[in-house]
Parts: C-alpha cells; sequence; structure tokens
C-alpha cells in the first residue's frame, strides 16, 4: 500500500505543519507529499491508490475540493469553513463535493461548528477532535521556570511580565508562506519539534491560538486560552472544558499571580478524545495493509485531467460568477472608501486652514500683547523717574524752607 502525507504547502501558520506532524507517526511510509490546496491536482506515478489520513483545515481554494479519486482517504479530524472572503461559501460541500463526502460517512469533524456544518448539507458527521491531541511527549526535554506566551497582544505581554519572576518567552505561529514554500519539509518538521519542545519544557502557556493550546494539552503544559467576549462557541467551545481559559478583558483587569505561580493542570477528559483519534488511525492503517483495493476503478492516469474537468465546469463557472462579482464589491468597497477618504482629507485640510487661522490671530494678539507690555514697561519707568525726581525736590533743604515759610504765613492770617 502507498501513503500520501497531507501539508499545505504555501502555509502562513506552523499550526498546520503541527497536524501534519500529527499524522506522520501513524503511517508506515511516505510515498508521497500531498498540496492541501491542490486536492483535486493530485495524481500518483502509476495507476493506484495512495492511502491519506486527512486531518486539516480546509480549504482556501475550494476548486481544490472534492479530493483526488486515487486518494483513499480517512476523512478524520477535518475543519471545514466558509469564512472567505472572496469565495463561494459552503457550496463546495454541496453537489459533486457533497456526494463525495456522504461516500465516506459519517465523516469526522474536529470541532461541533464543522459536525454542524456538515450536517445542514445533508452529511453524517460526529465529534471526533483535533489530531494535535495526539501527540506524543518528548523524552528528555526538562521542565524550565518559564512561561511561553504565544501571539497574544502587547497589552497582556507586559501584563505578564510585571506579574511574574519567571522567564518570558514571546513566540509566533506565523509563517512568511513565501519562505515555507521554499523549505525542505524535513527542516519544516525540525522547526515543529523545536516549537512544540518549547511548549514542553515550559511552565505554563499562554496564548489565543488553538492550535497552541490543543498540542499544549497533549505535551502536559498547563495551558491558558484568551479568547474575546463574542467569540466561536462552536469551534473553541468544543475544547474550553480542557483548559483554563479567560476573556482577555477579564485577564486583564485581575490579579494574575497566582494563576502564573501556580497554573491549574489541564483536564485530563481530552485522554477520551486522544484514544479514540488514535485508534481511528490505527485501524485505518490496519485495513489499508490488509485489504486489496480494485485498482480497476480508477480513471486511467493519462485521462485524468479531461475528464475531471469536464465534471467540474459547472463548479468553474460558480467561482467565475462568485468571483467576478467579488471583485465587483471590492471595487465599490474600494471606491466609497475612497470617497470617504477625500472627504476625511477635505475636513483635514478645511481644518488646517481654520487651524492655520487660529494661529495667525493669536499671533497677532500676542505680538499686540507684547506692545503693550513694552509700553507698559516704558510707562514704569518713567513713572520711577519721576518718583525718584519729586523724592530729591521734596527731601531737599529749599523745599524744605518752603514748607517753614508755608506754615508761618498760615499762622499770620
Amino acid at each position: 500500500m502507498k501513503y500520501g502525507l497531507l501539508y499545505y504547502k504555501d502555509t502562513d501558520n506552523i499550526g498546520d505543519d503541527i497536524q501534519t506532524y500529527a499524522a506522520i507517526r501513524f503511517l508506515p511510509h511516505i510515498d508521497y507529499y500531498i498540496d492541501r490546496e491542490a486536492l483535486n491536482c493530485f495524481i500518483p506515478r502509476e495507476k493506484e491508490y495512495v492511502s491519506v489520513i486527512m486531518n486539516a483545515w480546509y480549504i482556501h481554494n475550494k476548486l481544490a475540493w472534492p479530493p483526488s479519486p486515487y486518494i483513499n482517504p480517512l476523512l478524520h479530524s477535518m475543519h471545514f469553513t466558509c469564512l472567505e472572503n472572496i469565495d463561494i461559501g459552503e457550496k463546495y460541500l454541496q453537489n459533486m463535493g457533497g456526494e463525495y463526502l456522504k461516500n465516506f460517512q459519517p465523516i469526522g469533524a474536529r470541532d461541533i461548528e464543522t459536525k454542524k456544518r456538515l450536517e445542514n448539507n445533508g452529511i453524517q458527521a460526529y465529534f471526533s477532535g483535533c489530531m494535535t491531541l495526539t501527540l506524543n511527549r518528548f523524552e528528555n526535554v526538562e521542565k524550565k521556570d518559564k512561561i511561553c506566551l504565544v501571539d497574544v497582544p502587547e497589552n497582556i505581554i507586559e501584563k505578564v511580565k510585571q506579574s511574574t519572576e519567571s522567564k518570558v518567552e514571546i513566540l509566533t505561529h506565523w509563517l512568511d508562506p513565501e519562505e515555507s514554500s521554499k523549505k525542505e519539509f524535513a527542516k519544516r518538521m525540525e522547526d515543529v519539534e523545536s516549537i512544540l519542545k518549547k511548549y514542553q519544557e515550559a511552565r505554563l502557556v499562554i496564548t489565543n491560538r488553538l492550535h497552541v493550546a490543543l498540542p499544549c494539552i497533549a505535551l502536559g503544559t498547563p495551558v491558558i486560552l484568551i479568547h474575546k467576549e463574542v467569540y466561536e462557541k462552536d469551534r473553541l467551545g468544543s475544547f474550553l472544558k480542557y483548559m483554563t481559559n479567560f476573556v482577555d478583558t477579564k485577564f486583564l483587569n485581575m490579579d494574575i499571580k497566582e494563576i502564573l505561580k501556580n497554573p491549574k493542570p489541564n483536564n485530563e477528559e481530552y485522554l477520551e478524545l486522544r484514544n479514540s483519534l488514535i485508534q481511528k488511525c490505527e485501524e485505518f492503517i490496519e485495513n489499508c495493509e490488509k485489504n486489496d483495493f480494485n485498482i480497476q476503478n480508477l480513471p486511467d492516469i493519462e485521462e485524468y485531467y479531461k475528464n475531471y474537468v469536464s465534471k467540474i465546469d459547472w463548479y468553474r463557472k460558480l467561482h467565475e460568477e462568485t468571483y467576478i462579482k467579488s471583485k465587483q464589491m471590492i471595487f465599490d468597497y474600494e471606491k466609497y472608501i475612497k470617497q470617504l477618504n477625500e472627504e476625511k482629507q477635505n475636513i483635514i485640510n478645511n481644518q488646517n486652514q481654520e487651524l492655520e487661522s487660529c494661529r495667525d490671530e493669536l499671533q497677532k494678539i500676542k505680538d499686540e500683547l507684547e506692545l503693550f507690555r513694552q509700553k507698559a514697561n516704558e510707562l514704569q519707568i518713567q513713572k520711577d523717574s519721576v518718583s525718584t525726581e519729586l523724592s530729591e525736590v521734596y527731601n531737599s533743604k529749599g523745599w524744605k524752607f518752603l514748607e517753614k515759610l508755608r506754615n508761618i504765613k498760615k499762622r499770620n492770617k
């Protein structure tokens, strides 16, 4: 049996590579590396089935769904989303995309949100949990007095630094997608192991990323998930009971010293999900090894593209129509933003003119006030000079003699 490993070639999030890393240990060997965003284009070197564990986030390029017919899938620990700005929503789970899933139902949904989305499209599903819960702990990794902060905002970083004497290490799951696509796969997996070991050796991890929190649970590291007051309850809510979690505003306003000093252990009820995930993967591999697959059901490789393109023509048109509408919406939006910016700039220019006029008037007042002060100083100097002269006159012998004469004259009258 041939096996393929699913990965996202151009990822900007190492969480995607952690998902891939979680699946590796279940595969007896890896014969193909299959890009998640090009599932429909996969063709093996010869006409054969290739077994693939399909745990992943689906999908940016919705035209890549459904997968190539050469893939024998384990549809488990899957997250389907419609959250794309210029895309076709959930329509990729309908028609041939939905029919593909129905051939393998029930589908293992990573979270309740996905389970509901599949069921709303007539596809049977069950909550399987996330494959990252199956990660094994590394040997010879010792705990350190360290708190890892992963992709949390600056105000939370400062709050933690002010509340602990432990070392604080700032980490991120963001990647440069161009660098990811060029990096050798082995190096990508080394990077995954490196960051997972950092999580395992930490005394506590604080993050707003679900796919930091879930690996930490598997690695036995206490984790705090920070989220907004309003959050995706079906996506995050599927896992919150397994970890400490806080609304961001509450976390910022509370005394966290004791929480950081003695972090609460994670809830080990997750082990039920972990064991079920492991069992499902092991059974899949066991069945792949002992079952014979009839390759007569597969299309000839040289005819695959011709047949496939004809089947998805409706899909292409749907995507093109949606894309054109989206482009128009973007154009209208950009036009609206441009108008707003122009109006804003006009208001700013008018305010600047008024402000400049006020500055000129203020400067005139300041200049007049300075002249007034100068004149007042001159008058004060003149006054002081006259007072000095009068004082000299009043204190002179002549003035005192005249005063005596005036007094004598008054008495004689």
